[in-house]
């Protein structure tokens, strides 16, 4: 019972934790209550324990509740302990100087793509909507279509009935139909375009990054407005792209290179 009742009381922390992560302002105890489904002394004796270890404080003034940057650091401190993330600094760093764009490496999460790293050129970059932490679902960006490439019918077919499938933008793709033929075409050119199917005015192009087992552990991108990412420019950047992307797969073990 008792492990039972530990369980329990973590999951409903997460749950105010979840709740305060997606509330600007914070949120009072009785929203709280309202939002999670659970009573407000437990909510009022989950607070204490989270302000306690500093993961939570009250503004007394208004009696709303925020989550601190606590939760950051931590989650900052696991990116920075991903091989990956170590390996592909360098790259990532000496593509942005190369191109001078803004390079993205992804990890695969489920379904979705999670944002590892970033880096910005100094001038002339855009400035994407992007932060590190962000997720978004694996069909409708060029990082997640050049994993899925890499992966067989079946995997993406799973991914696709797993995801919940809708227009980001008049471009995204909506269609399992279109996708396999995409994906037909990454295969052949060995990159993924982008082609404003996650963000309205950006243009990408990117490549996936294989391990030493030869599964995918990540992506590689450089991004640009679509002002200035012409076909003729984004096979431009393809060369150096591919050159960063097996740099750090090298790194990371991959037999085929």
């Amino acid at each position: 019972m008792a492990e039972k009742g530990s369980v329990q009381s973590l999951d409903r922390a997460f749950d105010i934790m979840e709740a305060l992560c997606a509330a600007r302002d914070g949120l009072p105890i009785h929203m709280l209550s309202a939002q999670t489904g659970l009573h407000k002394s437990t909510v009022h004796r989950l607070l204490a324990s989270m302000a306690a270890r500093g993961y939570v404080r009250k503004d007394e003034e208004s009696g709303r509740y925020r989550m601190t940057t606590k939760l950051y650091a931590l989650s900052g401190q696991v990116i920075d302990n991903l091989d990956l993330v170590q390996i592909a600094r360098r790259p990532m760093e000496d593509l942005c100087h190369t191109v001078h764009e803004t390079i993205h490496l992804v990890i695969p999460e489920g379904t979705d793509i999670v944002y590892v790293h970033k880096v910005e050129a100094e001038q002339g970059a855009i400035r994407m909507f992007s932060r590190i932490g962000m997720r978004r679902p694996m069909y409708c960006t060029g990082v997640g279509k050049a994993m899925m490439a890499c992966m067989t019918d079946e995997q993406v077919d799973r991914i696709w009935q797993e995801s919940d499938i809708h227009p980001y933008t008049p471009h995204t793709i909506v269609t399992r139909e279109r996708l396999h033929d995409v994906l037909d075409a990454i295969r052949q050119r060995d990159c993924a375009f982008d082609n404003e199917e996650n963000e309205l005015g950006v243009r990408c192009i990117a490549a996936a990054i294989q391990d030493y087992s030869g599964n995918v552990c990540g992506a590689l991108s450089i991004s640009a407005p679509l002002s200035r990412m012409s076909d003729s420019y984004l096979m431009q950047l393809k060369r150096p792209l591919l050159e960063a992307r097996d740099r750090i797969a090298r790194e990371m073990g991959c037999g085929y290179l």
